[in-house]
């Protein structure tokens, strides 16, 4: 027979048992996610009508302080009232969060990451029960909660489980030629207790976001959630403490609170917090500054994006216009990463606005939990205060030369009187000097820009002081990077919009008034370190000496000098030579 037909049953053999000693000894040994059960709210049923509707629905309750309301802002409907977290509340929960973590900081990577795959495992499994949620408390369609509030998630806790402990663990560093007997390395130790307080408009995501990254850095973590959001947040939490307990670990690891501005500003001035994760504005943004300053708490802070996208003449529109039409009807444009200026080449202007004008039109808005099948394309607006804003800044651009093609003012559902919708929106021809330009708008309005070339578009784009993402398409690849390179942005994406983020090896973040600091990525979970700078003996019988010479008290303060500049010679000179010119004087100086 021939060697090489003896030689491949041997190989296969070993490649084989390769593979069952993998299976057996290396996926066996990653902990299982432990299954759970947990029954969502009634109220998120579609059809559900219990409550009753808000004539003029807000969250403060007359005469109640202590009270949030909750209401679904697609119909006005009561959600019931739920109590605002009180600061005596706060301070117990902090405690116990504290305590919780002095065991926690101990577990290991792979007891960390159990309780992600058991969080991973529920809400792969109950995915329309959490997009219910979302959608009844936010007024989002399910199309959006599934992209914004699941697939988001899951792809945070998937990049976590899998690289988590790769980003997390002591990272060697090369110590030097003087240092050489040394090992040198950063250690990346949990914080302690780390608070995160997060936006309105991803009630899921944006809170469940940060306990992943927290729980798995060692910390434990208070999360002030936004009191327009407040009837969800007993859920997710039950959700988090679930996963937590089922896995043998302490609940009191994770809090969530709720309340008005006194309980923020409790967190964010406490000295039992080591850092803090803000999502909102600018305007709030420096004010949780301002009150972290006390003690010098580290933060990192997203404060939303006034985000562009530039259309290049070459660009494939077939593909561009879907994608950019996701980017401002997609939870009816609250998004800290919407598209809200969209820069059109003038060869293709004219073709873009009629389009638009044909797509916007046709966007139906609604209740997605109570309206009839395939009728609602874009959901409510969470805020009942920002109608006024967003019309004066519509009218402010008109005013100015703009032209309104579709909607430009609240819209009255027919069905649901007391919800809160904004008509989707398409301005054209806004130029830089309209104020809707610089103001975040957070609505579903669709502003197109005209530009003639690279420097007129980079222009108009920088002509805003946020600076969170972006977006270039053209068919030509060089240009799109040159491009996307030279904005200033904290992120960008050629022929794409928002795709960074699901790419959770990516940072999340800005510049300018967008805010810094990052979140996701290894730099999210290292930002809730401490990095510790640590050496160590490399072989133990050699260690650091004082050199008589320069050990205290000092007997000669000249020669002392001397000595210490030629071992500065000898360990960095630039040539070989000079280090041992260096070194023999150093030996001279010695004797």
């Amino acid at each position: 027979m021939d060697g090489s037909c003896q030689v491949l049953p041997v190989a296969l053999a070993v490649i084989v048992g390769g593979v069952v000693l993998y299976v057996v000894f290396v996926r066996s040994s990653s902990s299982k996610a432990v299954p759970f059960e947990l029954k969502p709210p009634p109220e998120s049923l579609p059809g559900w009508t219990a409550g009753e509707i808000l004539q003029e629905p807000s969250i403060q309750v007359a005469g109640a302080p202590e009270l949030i309301q909750c209401f679904d802002p697609a119909t006005g409907r009561s959600l019931g009232r739920v109590p605002a977290t009180t600061l005596p509340q706060l301070a117990d929960k902090m405690q116990r969060a504290r305590s919780a973590q002095v065991s926690w900081a101990q577990t290991t990577f792979e007891q960390r990451r159990q309780v992600l795959r058991t969080l991973h495992a529920f809400v792969l499994g109950h995915q329309r029960e959490i997009c219910q949620v979302a959608c009844r408390d936010s007024g989002k369609t399910l199309i959006d909660a599934t992209l914004g509030e699941v697939l988001t998630t899951a792809a945070k806790l998937q990049w976590t489980i899998q690289h988590g402990e790769d980003a997390l663990k002591d990272d060697r560093r090369d110590p030097g030629f003087m240092m050489m007997y040394k090992r040198a390395k950063v250690v990346y130790q949990p914080r302690g207790l780390v608070a995160a307080l997060v936006s309105w408009n991803y009630p899921f995501h944006n809170t469940v976001g940060p306990v992943i990254s927290a729980l798995f850095a060692g910390n434990a973590i208070i999360v002030k959630a936004s009191e327009h959001v407040a009837w969800s947040m007993c859920y997710w939490e039950q959700m988090v403490k679930r996963a937590l307990n089922v896995c043998g670990h302490d609940p009191d690891l994770v809090h969530f609170v709720t309340g008005f501005a006194d309980i923020g500003s409790a967190v964010t001035s406490s000295p039992l917090i080591d850092h803090i994760t803000f999502i909102g504005s600018p305007e709030v943004g420096k004010l949780v500054m301002r009150a972290a300053s006390a003690n010098l708490t580290p933060v990192t802070l997203e404060l939303g994006g006034k985000d562009c996208a530039i259309v290049f003449g070459d660009a494939d529109l077939a593909q561009c216009v879907p994608v950019l039409m996701r980017s401002v009807i997609q939870n009816a444009s609250q998004n800290c990463i919407g598209i809200e200026r969209i820069l059109v080449q003038d060869s293709v202007y004219s073709k873009v606005v009629a389009e638009m004008t044909r797509r916007m039109k046709a966007v139906r808005v609604g209740a997605i939990l109570d309206d009839e099948p395939n009728s609602v394309d874009c959901g409510a607006m969470v805020l009942p205060n920002c109608f006024d804003r967003l019309e004066e800044l519509i009218a402010d651009a008109v005013s100015k030369g703009a032209r309104c093609l579709v909607g430009g003012q609240r819209y009255r559902h027919p069905h649901h009187p007391h919800g809160q919708y904004f008509a989707p929106t398409l301005l054209v021809d806004v130029t830089p000097d309209m104020d809707i330009t610089r103001n975040e708008t957070f609505g579903p309005i669709m502003v197109i820009m005209k530009f003639s070339d690279e420097p007129d578009a980079l222009h108009k784009v920088h002509s805003s002081p946020y600076g969170l993402g972006s977006s270039v398409f053209s068919s030509d690849r060089a240009r799109a990077r040159r491009v996307a390179l030279k904005l200033r942005t904290g992120m960008t994406n050629v022929n794409d919009f928002g795709v960074n983020y699901i790419c959770q090896s990516l940072p999340f973040g800005g510049v300018g008034i967008s805010g810094f600091g990052r979140f996701a990525g290894p730099e999210g979970l290292r930002a809730l370190c401490v990095e510790k700078a640590f050496t160590e003996d490399r072989i133990p019988f050699v260690k650091t000496p004082i050199p008589p010479i320069v050990d205290y008290p000092i007997q000669d303060s000249e020669k002392g000098y001397a000595f210490t500049q030629q071992i500065v010679a000898f360990a960095y000179a630039d040539s070989w030579w000079q280090s041992i010119k260096a070194g023999l004087r150093l030996g001279k100086i010695s004797l």
